[in-house]
């Protein structure tokens, strides 16, 4: 307990040193009587704010997925009275009173259908007791609409979460090659909660066309 509260204020006193001597190093480099700012770090400054706004920017619409033009329009109204009344207080207000006017006026942006799916947090689980959908049992054929209704994309990587106690590789080769590879869905990879491994199974069985049996039912 005391290592870890004296790692925390070693912390807090090395990110305090850091910001302190970032502050202070502008004016013990150029302050004093006589010293005048450099040209080069005058016209530098000139940037900086320019530079800072479009990362915010570029920060703020990227990854969004918003299907109506309101958000672009009152992004486009900002800049547009910045340039022209050079005012930025002005011109967030104004921005931000446009979009939210858009927003009680009833333009609200589409929502997507999709759903994410990510190795930490796997839509698809295949257990003993069957397939699993966002922890809802369903068929092989189910799963597969299911992701597509859900719009999963086809061009990533699909992690199926496979519990460890569940050993049928059989049944794995045909739910890949016979259901996720025929619906698109090419690059699942299976994954188990100490160990990851290919989804593309080296188990290739010679009457893979044949039904196999899985939890009561037979799917091929």
């Amino acid at each position: 307990m005391e290592s870890d509260v004296l790692y925390m204020l070693g912390v807090v006193a090395a990110v305090f040193a850091a910001n302190y001597a970032l502050r202070a190093l502008p004016f013990l480099a150029f302050g004093g009587r006589g010293r005048s700012l450099p040209k080069w770090a005058s016209s530098l400054g000139d940037y900086v704010s320019p530079v800072i706004i479009a990362a915010l920017i570029v920060y703020s619409y990227a990854g969004l997925e918003w299907r109506t033009p309101w958000p672009y329009i009152a992004g486009a109204a900002t800049v547009g009275l910045q340039l022209l009344r050079r005012n930025p207080l002005a011109s967030i207000l104004a921005g931000t009173v446009l979009y939210m006017c858009l927003l009680s006026c009833g333009c609200v942006t589409e929502r997507s259908n999709r759903l994410e799916s990510s190795v930490a947090h796997p839509i698809v689980r295949i257990t003993s007791r069957g397939i699993m959908f966002s922890d809802r049992p369903v068929t092989p054929e189910q799963a597969v609409r299911l992701l597509e209704e859900n719009e999963v994309p086809k061009d990533r990587t699909l992690h199926v979460l496979v519990d460890d106690d569940f050993d049928n590789q059989r049944v794995l080769w045909v739910f890949k090659h016979n259901y996720l590879d025929r619906a698109g869905y090419t690059k699942s990879v299976w994954i188990h909660s100490r160990r990851g491994s290919s989804g593309k199974s080296d188990l290739m069985p010679p009457d893979k066309g044949v039904a196999v049996p899985y939890k009561g039912r037979m799917f091929k």
